[in-house]
């Protein structure tokens, strides 16, 4: 199991132990200014595609093909909280004012991951915004001291919100190998709550999860081989790579919060196992079966493991061979396997609707972000559309401006015809 190694408020010791944060240190602070007046809704139905404000390269990723494939920012209300090798910075979208940054110290694990000419689907995921911390995690290189070899850390930095005072940054090693790098890792802040802010990496065949204290960064736990990715109440749960009767396997391990205490384990002999982030009410698990090959989603009790509900999929292998699922905030979980678009009440498991609907002559569009029971994405001859999550009605279908991938009350985000980064405010 890995070591932390330190955790700095300010700066940290360099025997291995922390120094208490002071919460004075500034981050980057750039001139304020009276926020203009925006038109908000909650949710939207039309963006103003005439007025799109462009945003951090940083912020997403798009193919050849205009699709977004990564995104490394986070929306909350105007602001977005973007990630990059080196910072957390903190942007209002509505006007692309940089509002703080947040310096990450030591050398970049992947310098490279947003900046090449290739997309893909690696890197760090969009920070954790908590109601007062934003949190992100990078890897990071610690160079080699005398006789002491490198090392790979999963280094998590977290700032005040809304000032972007550096409240600590924590680097905890997550590989004993002197020769292994950091490129591709994938590292995310999975909870930031007022009992523990929950960091992953994982990278081929390193897996590690650790949960820090709020307030100073301090590890409470670490565990290797295992992904942290959904939680519940005080109930963790995530992808175990340590079973024991075959290694190729994976499974569900169920954690308690705060000590990393076992509770259960479900979804036995898994090929391929994701957890999707939906309602705290049941966890959400994209599976493949090790025997068959055959791919599900599951519906599972937090408090015991218990199988509530399953859905068979069209395909199989891969992490997520069931398909993709989008939970808007709500009540609702929509999820696209196979070309068929299904909604589920996200407390329950219970199907809603599904498209395409021969009879009804509809089919299904292409769903890019579920909003606060709103679904937004295009048809099939590539038009924005928004649809009523609960019911997969069609809510607005006429100048909707924009397909966002990430939305709020302010506004919508996503690339435009370039594969730019950019801000639509909401019209309406």
């Amino acid at each position: 199991m890995g070591t932390a190694i330190t955790v700095a408020g300010c700066g940290g010791t360099n025997d291995g132990t922390a120094s208490a944060p002071s919460g004075s240190t500034p981050a980057a602070q750039h001139p304020t200014s009276t926020e203009p007046a925006a038109k908000t809704a909650d949710p939207p139905t039309a963006f103003d595609a005439g007025a799109g404000v462009g945003l951090p390269a940083e912020a997403l990723r798009a193919n050849v093909a205009g699709h977004v494939v990564s995104k490394f920012m986070t929306l909350r209300d105007r602001t977005g909280y973007i990630i990059t090798p080196t910072a957390l910075n903190a942007v209002d979208v509505l006007t692309d004012r940089p509002k703080w940054t947040v310096a990450v110290a030591g050398k970049p694990g992947d310098p490279y991951n947003q900046s090449t000419p290739f997309v893909n689907e690696t890197g760090p995921r969009p920070p954790a915004v908590g109601d007062k911390l934003a949190v992100g995690a990078v890897p990071v290189l610690m160079p080699e001291q005398g006789t002491t070899p490198s090392y790979i850390t999963l280094s998590v930095v977290a700032a005040d919100k809304e000032t972007g005072t550096k409240a600590w940054q924590a680097d905890l090693k997550v590989s004993d190998d002197q020769y292994a790098d950091a490129g591709n890792a994938v590292t995310q802040v999975v909870a930031v709550t007022d009992k523990a802010v929950v960091a992953s990496y994982s990278q081929d065949e390193d897996h590690v999860t650790a949960a820090l204290d709020p307030a100073t960064g301090k590890t409470l736990w670490q565990r290797k081989d295992y992904v942290a990715g959904s939680l519940h109440g005080d109930v963790l749960v995530g992808t175990d790579f340590n079973v024991p009767e075959n290694s190729s396997m994976t499974q569900a391990t169920a954690l308690d919060l705060t000590t990393g205490q076992q509770k259960w384990i479900g979804a036995r002999e898994s090929y391929g196992l994701t957890m999707v982030q939906a309602d705290p009410a049941l966890v959400v698990a994209n599976r493949t079966d090790y025997g068959s090959g055959q791919s599900y989603l599951l519906f599972l009790d937090p408090a015991t493991g218990a199988e509530k509900a399953k859905i068979e999929g069209a395909h199989g292998f891969g992490s997520q061979a069931y398909g993709d699922c989008l939970y808007d905030q709500q009540s609702v979980l929509t999820c696209e396997e196979d070309g068929v678009l299904t909604g589920y009440d996200a407390k329950t498991a219970a199907k809603l609707w599904s498209l395409p609907d021969q009879a009804a002559n509809r089919v299904a569009p292409s769903v890019t972000v579920a909003w606060h029971g709103a679904l937004y994405g295009k048809t099939q001859g590539g038009q924005p559309i928004v649809l009523d999550a609960k019911t997969g009605k069609d809510l607005s279908t006429d100048n909707v401006g924009a397909a966002p991938v990430l939305v709020s009350a302010y506004a919508g985000v996503g690339v435009d015809d370039d594969g730019n980064a950019k801000a639509y405010p909401v019209k309406k």
